[in-house]
């Protein structure tokens, strides 16, 4: 395991500059739309971070209200963090359950925190990221504090064209 608190410390920052339309501090900058993907970049108080997102293709939730939701890829070059996979699910997630992640054959598991959900170790991070550039779609599952199911998919179509993006911005 590594890094629930380095998560927490990021979550509120993320979440200023993931969300489209919150004005904060950080200034944000699209570096351009690749099919589904989006790559963007700003400054956060302990440097600059970059990364991919997506919202989903299509979504199944039969909870109450729910946010935005999106998949997303993040560097932190000045934390040493190439490829920080989380997804942010709209809703707060019951803690105690995990989320997990398909794509194709392979499943990712990631622990939950409010509406954000991590994977546990970079080694895991880097096998996703492979699995995202050779696949199509993720499908993304997740239960809501009050107990409702959500299943997500988003199109991987553009993930390497952004992630590159990114990255590059970062480097």
């Amino acid at each position: 395991m590594i890094r629930k608190t380095q998560v927490a410390a990021g979550l509120a920052i993320m979440a200023a500059v993931c969300a489209p339309g919150i004005a904060s501090a950080q200034d944000q900058t699209r570096l351009g739309a690749f099919k589904f993907w989006s790559a963007f970049t700003a400054n956060a108080p302990d440097g600059k971070v970059c990364w991919a997102a997506t919202a989903p293709t299509s979504t199944d939730y039969a909870g109450d209200s729910r946010g935005d939701v999106f998949l997303m890829v993040s560097m932190w070059p000045s934390r040493g963090i190439k490829n920080e996979i989380s997804i942010i699910s709209g809703y707060a997630y019951d803690e105690k359950e995990t989320a997990l992640a398909r794509i194709g054959s392979e499943t990712f598991t990631f622990f939950t925190s409010t509406d954000g959900a991590w994977l546990e170790t970079r080694p895991e991070e880097a096998s996703m990221v492979r699995s995202m550039k050779a696949g199509a779609k993720a499908s993304v599952s997740g239960v809501s504090s009050t107990g409702a199911r959500s299943n997500d998919t988003f199109s991987l179509i553009g993930f390497t064209a952004a992630f590159n993006a990114a990255q590059k911005a970062c480097s």
